[in-house]
């Protein structure tokens, strides 16, 4: 897995042996008018959302670039001509009850960040990793974390792909005083075969009834690499290891939301075989509780990003 780029407002990038060239720019359309905030230096970095999108092609749609605001400027160095400013420009994050993500509109994703947000009646819970597989977050008076993994692999058989393929964009996300979540289309963009784990962590010294408190907030997440899975199997074995019943699956009948098979009367314990487009086999024994057990299978869509499904023995 290689880091292909990075932007801090528009940037052109290049990669090496890669014969990659990308402006990332986002284009003008309609704007909303510019919130009135204290300012971007208070702001606060909470993580990342991370976004699976064509490498070279993204431009935005009409409505898309409309939801970008203009929040503040920044300053851009260049070579022989100097420095110059522009307006910088932020995507506001919609928190969306029903499934506790950040929904940014025309950059779909998974939210990687963490943040506090008021609950009616006073409180407060904390959010910003829905959708993130292996989610660990920790919440201190000076230490906080957030951690996951998001997974990728190759596109499907006949998928018409972009030029260059596709990438995980991490866009970094920041918080302003009011709770407002957004982010500027700053971050890293990786793509490639194997694994790759980023982190960073931040710190922040404030005035707290006249004492000065520092408080910290480290961020990380994994790109995984998987294979596609061809097919899967599942064979009943009763107390005595004889072969009851056995049913074999395809990805498609797994379905986005996973599947539930009933096991055969007298089944004891089960054992579910994976076979990826490569041929190779992956096998996994269960015991069989009461409750039933779930094994988790990782579906990539036409694009080649992973999604969690669970396989259910009832």
């Amino acid at each position: 897995m290689k880091n292909l780029w990075s932007k801090k407002g528009p940037r052109v990038l290049a990669v090496v042996l890669g014969c990659l060239a990308l402006t990332l720019a986002l284009g003008a359309g309609g704007r909303l008018a510019r919130p009135e905030r204290e300012g971007a230096e208070e702001d606060k970095f909470v993580g990342f959302h991370l976004v699976f999108e064509a490498i070279m092609d993204r431009n935005l749609s009409e409505e898309e670039q409309s939801y970008w605001v203009e929040y503040g400027e920044e300053t851009l160095d260049t070579e022989g001509f100097g420095s110059f400013s522009i307006p910088r420009e932020i995507l506001i994050g919609r928190y969306d009850e029903e499934t506790g993500q950040y929904l940014f509109p025309g950059k779909e994703g998974v939210n990687c960040f963490l943040v506090a947000r008021e609950m009616e009646g006073g409180g407060s819970f904390y959010t910003g990793h829905s959708g993130l597989a292996d989610a660990q977050i920790s919440v201190g008076d000076q230490e906080s974390s957030v951690s996951g993994t998001v997974y990728m692999g190759d596109m499907a058989p006949g998928h018409e792909s972009p030029e260059y393929g596709y990438s995980m964009t991490a866009y970094r996300v920041y918080q302003m005083k009011d709770g407002t979540v957004y982010l500027d289309g700053s971050g890293n963009g990786y793509a490639g075969e194997g694994d790759m784990t980023a982190t960073t962590e931040e710190s922040w010294t404030e005035t707290v009834n006249g004492e000065e408190k520092t408080t910290s907030l480290k961020v990380s997440f994994t790109v995984k690499w998987v294979e596609r899975l061809q097919e899967v199997s599942v064979t009943w074995f009763d107390g005595e290891d004889r072969p009851l019943e056995g049913r074999k699956l395809t990805m498609e009948e797994m379905g986005a939301e996973g599947l539930t098979l009933e096991r055969p009367q007298g089944a004891q314990w089960a054992l579910v075989t994976e076979t990826d487009e490569n041929g190779a086999v992956k096998r996994t024994a269960y015991t069989l509780e009461e409750e039933g057990v779930s094994h988790r299978l990782i579906r990539l869509d036409e694009r080649g990003l992973g999604t969690p499904v669970y396989l259910t023995l009832a």
